[in-house]
């Protein structure tokens, strides 16, 4: 890398990544939600992560970064590949079919906070602080208002709430890994979870339905096009690009921006217009991320 690439941004160039990235993985939502009535959620698992493989992979070769992984990057790749390809891809695709964009984003947004909690117990250099504590009762209060009275009534799809959690907590353990394991070449994992999520994903979507779920119309395989390349790809490796160029702290505010994407695009093509209550919670939810992780 010349020594060029690897200047720190400026302010208005870190805000301008920021905005790209959490802009593109926003989309991801709305993007689902539209294929999801279609197509299997192992399908749509399936080909979203044969796109962004493909797509990954053409992108480090372009960048002359592409190498062959060995020796225990193996074991690594098959524990992100679960915990951050083919369990979040699965479950993502499957609540997708009875939540609204807005809210799944925003419940995912918690991922920071799981990170948090958790890091209290599995990793021994961090100490919690009365920010992170507040920060977790904030998020949960965040979603709850989110979920609104219909949770208690039974017209919110909790089934759907409580898939997107488990992304939430997949995601975190996922980011936890990594932070332990702190792999020598980050991009192998990024390949590699995006092939596990392909081999475990396409046998199963052609074990129970064949070749037909291939037989869709042109505007199902844009959309997943566009999921794999533009709502997985390219700000995953945009992504890689930024932290070595900005502090993973900074870094790390697309959580804040990315619920914003989901809600404005499925507002503009879905007609999904958050309800108030998503809103209120929303502002919570990113009040208590903001909370647990502003050191």
């Amino acid at each position: 890398m010349s020594a060029a690439a690897a200047a720190p941004l400026s302010r208005s160039g870190l805000w301008l990544r920021l905005i790209v990235i959490a802009g593109l993985w926003g989309a991801a939502f709305p993007l689902l939600r539209y294929v999801a009535p279609a197509m299997s959620p192992m399908a749509v698992a399936a080909i979203r992560a044969l796109f962004s493989a493909a797509a990954v992979t053409l992108f480090l070769t372009l960048r002359g970064s592409l190498s062959w992984p060995s020796g225990a990057t193996w074991g690594h790749i098959l524990v992100v590949g679960t915990l951050n390809g083919w369990v979040p891809n699965i479950l993502t695709a499957s609540a997708m079919t009875g939540i609204e964009s807005a809210p799944a984003a925003l419940i995912q947004s918690i991922s920071p906070l799981v990170v948090g909690g958790l890091s209290l117990l599995l990793l021994r250099d961090e100490r919690p602080g009365a920010g992170m504590f507040l920060g977790l009762a904030l998020g949960l209060l965040g979603i709850a208002v989110i979920l609104g009275p219909g949770a208690l009534s039974g017209e919110a799809d909790l089934w759907a709430a409580g898939m997107m959690a488990v992304v939430a907590v997949s995601y975190a353990l996922g980011t936890l890994y990594v932070r332990r394991v702190r792999p020598a070449v980050p991009e192998h994992l990024v390949v590699g979870q995006q092939v596990v999520a392909l081999l475990v994903c396409a046998p199963a979507a052609l074990a129970v339905e064949g070749l037909a779920f291939l037989d869709q119309p042109r505007e199902i395989w844009i959309a997943l096009v566009l999921l794999g390349v533009a709502g997985s790809a390219v700000p995953l490796s945009l992504f890689i690009a930024l932290l070595g160029r900005a502090p993973a702290a900074k870094a790390s505010l697309v959580s804040y921006l990315q619920p914003v994407s989901a809600a404005l695009v499925g507002a503009l093509w879905l007609g999904e217009w958050p309800a108030p209550q998503v809103l209120a919670g929303g502002v919570v939810v990113l009040g208590g991320v903001w909370l647990a992780t502003r050191r």
